[in-house]
């Protein structure tokens, strides 16, 4: 019996100095607090503030081609597209791709394609990007009337798609995969 306690006596000192030389306290499941922002970071995503218009629209600022540009998120847009008028604004070589484009507003809108393009989004650089022009001056007259800033661009699911993102609306943030 003596010697089943000195047993029993010295696993709980082994146990007792154990849990006192542990230098990582963790806290119970149910008390630590879930960061979606770093988790991302974690995962190699960059996090890009975005700012809510009057008009509701997701407003960002830009770099195409190294010309600063202002333009909007729009997750149903099936491509980014550059308003065509701004082709010399932003270095843009195009082509007519034969295609039509519509959008909110406007139909049967002439589309011209752009390879090799450079956009940079806060820290995130997107090199030899291929782009769709078209006149977006549907979009920009509608912003007019509400005494808003014209857009540049738009930023379409191709590139929300490709970089995995993921918009925080509550937060007016959003994380794209670099």
């Amino acid at each position: 019996m003596k010697k089943i306690i000195k047993i029993n006596l010295l696993f709980v000192v082994v146990f007792l100095c154990a849990c006192k030389y542990s230098t990582k306290k963790e806290e119970p499941v149910e008390n630590q607090k879930f960061s979606l922002e770093s988790y991302l970071i974690k995962d190699e995503y960059v996090k890009l503030e975005l700012k809510k218009m009057s008009s509701g629209h997701l407003h960002i600022y830009g770099q195409l081609n190294g010309v600063k540009g202002n333009f909007i998120l729009d997750t149903g847009a099936g491509a980014t597209v550059i308003d065509k008028k701004n082709k010399e604004k932003f270095h843009m070589q195009a082509v007519n791709s034969g295609d039509e484009g519509t959008g909110a507003g406007g139909t049967g809108l002439q589309m011209l394609a752009s390879e090799k393009n450079n956009f940079r989004i806060g820290e995130l650089e997107m090199d030899e990007l291929g782009l769709t022009l078209m006149s977006l001056g549907h979009v920009n007259k509608a912003f007019e009337s509400m005494g808003l800033e014209e857009i540049d661009g738009v930023i379409g699911a191709d590139i929300l798609t490709n970089k995995k993102a993921i918009i925080d609306y509550s937060n007016l943030i959003l994380y794209l995969k670099k």
